[in-house]
């Protein structure tokens, strides 16, 4: 519904804009890229520095007020004091812009988990941890010339479910396997 009553309004813009950047770019300059190979869609890859990984995605502008991103980060098992350690997340977000620029606002939809197993006196213990997410975002984006997007984003992730395991060690408690996870 968004991009069908935007488009009028986009087209008008679109108008103002290209004399806009025509004048601009006599003056020398190049102003932000508005679209890609699809007339008034940009898209690209995605590198996003995150704790407690960074993540790698995609993201997507369509006719300047509407954009959406899909992150996927992990990082493999590491051993960290004889706890093998596992994590991953992915998240997708819609993002409103406004201003048809650089502000937006969104909404950011994910899941993480987190797995660890141990070794101890008793024997071979695993604890795993994974929710599903749901929150509010702001920021910016910046598109270069190139169409490369710059930007900084905030959002609170407000968990939908929350799931947890332990398994149980040699003497059926899982106090030791917790500890040492």
């Amino acid at each position: 519904a968004v991009l069908v009553l935007a488009a009028p309004l986009v087209h008008a813009e679109e108008a103002t804009r290209a004399s806009e950047v025509r004048t601009h770019a006599e003056a020398g300059g190049s102003g932000p890229k508005q679209s890609g190979l699809i007339p008034g869609v940009l898209i690209g890859p995605r590198l996003t520095v995150a704790v407690p990984t960074p993540t790698f995605g995609v993201e997507v502008k369509i006719l300047r007020f509407v954009g959406a991103s899909f992150d996927y980060g992990f990082f493999p098992k590491l051993t960290i004091s004889g706890v093998d350690v596992s994590y991953s997340m992915w998240n997708v977000a819609a993002r409103a812009y406004p201003f048809g620029d650089v502000f937006f606002v969104g909404l950011v939809y994910g899941h993480y988990g987190v797995e660890a197993s141990a070794t101890v006196a008793q024997g071979t213990g695993s604890v795993r941890a994974s929710s599903d997410f749901l929150g509010p975002q702001i920021g910016a984006r910046w598109i270069q010339p190139s169409g490369f997007f710059f930007g900084i984003d905030v959002a609170w992730a407000f968990p939908l479910g929350y799931r947890s395991e332990a398994s149980f060690d040699p003497t059926g408690t899982t106090t030791s396997v917790k500890e040492t996870a």
